[in-house]
């Protein structure tokens, strides 16, 4: 079984990755004016798909982190 610190740090590291995520999506969505202007439309589920698992990971990892206490 793993100890109450590394739960914690484990948890710390999803809503980091989570959060990453997110800001990956939110930048996919400011390139998205030059993409339809290309003709490109999947970029919307791209980053639709991003921040639901950005969002997915920050809520399980603050439920880790904040079962470890």
């Amino acid at each position: 079984m793993s100890s109450l610190e590394e739960k914690r740090e484990n948890g710390s590291v999803l809503v980091i990755i989570g959060w990453v995520m997110m800001l990956f999506a939110f930048l996919v969505m400011f390139f998205h004016p030059a993409a339809i202007k290309l003709g490109e439309s999947r970029i919307d589920i791209i980053a639709v798909c991003l921040a639901a698992t950005g969002l997915l990971l920050s809520l399980v990892g603050a439920r880790v982190k904040s079962r470890s206490r």
